[in-house]
């Protein structure tokens, strides 16, 4: 489901920052670098060492498969561009996690992603992380621009209301493999491509973002119909409190 744009607030104090939004340790609770997956992928080991195992979930004949190379070692590919009821679908699914609804607090997550823009489809969404649906709690970032390739981060409160999203400025459709982040501080919610923000919305600190019984998934929100499919290859997932 598409959600209203709030403003992109843009400037060049954000567009030249290379490094964290926000000050202090950074806690890893989830991260996939598919380094020691089968193919095609089953099962993917949490190399945050918290435990998190992903499982590889397909309809239609649909799977996950190795990307060689990588962004760095391996990573994985979903099924090709596809319209109808018939298309392969296929994403990879991690059980909901206490540590993983960060309610009010700082986070960032996001992944390596690399797509032409053949791979794009504007018959649907193409979902890459996400917890969280859209009448619940969520967190996502997602590639619905199918004309430029330019990636969204989503993020909705309680029930799934006053939802945000941020469109990041520049698109990432060109084959190479590129860095997206989601970063969400006491005030702001932040879309960086290769760590560059580019594109920023104000978020209330009571704010609260807890998509408390909800999966984690990657690659598409389900294997079913109307899934949001995407098309690329992503790499080294992560999800962290900052």
């Amino acid at each position: 489901m598409k959600v209203r744009s709030q403003p992109v607030r843009m400037g060049m104090a954000a567009v030249l920052l290379l490094g964290p939004l926000t000050a202090g340790a950074v806690s890893q609770k989830l991260r996939y670098k598919f380094e020691s997956v089968s193919d095609p992928v089953t099962t993917v080991v949490d190399d945050s060492g918290k435990g998190h195992t992903g499982t590889a979930q397909g309809g239609n004949g649909g799977a996950v498969v190795i990307e060689t190379p990588g962004y760095d070692g391996q990573g994985v590919r979903f099924p090709p561009v596809c319209v109808g009821t018939t298309c392969a679908r296929a994403f990879i699914s991690a059980a909901d996690a206490t540590s993983l609804n960060p309610g009010t607090a700082p986070f960032s997550f996001g992944a390596r992603v690399r797509v032409t823009l053949a791979e794009l489809s504007a018959d649907h969404g193409s979902n890459l992380v996400q917890k969280g649906l859209y009448n619940t709690p969520q967190w996502k970032l997602q590639l619905d621009d199918a004309a430029t390739g330019k990636p969204s981060c989503v993020v909705r409160t309680t029930g799934g209301t006053g939802a945000v999203i941020v469109k990041a400025s520049v698109g990432i459709a060109d084959g190479t493999w590129h860095k997206v982040t989601c970063q969400r501080t006491s005030t702001t919610l932040t879309i960086l491509i290769d760590n560059v923000a580019r594109g920023s919305a104000v978020l209330a600190s009571t704010y609260d973002i807890s998509p408390a019984g909800q999966p984690v998934a990657i690659g598409a929100k389900s294997a079913g119909s109307n899934n949001d499919q995407f098309h690329g290859a992503i790499d080294d997932v992560y999800f962290n409190l900052d």
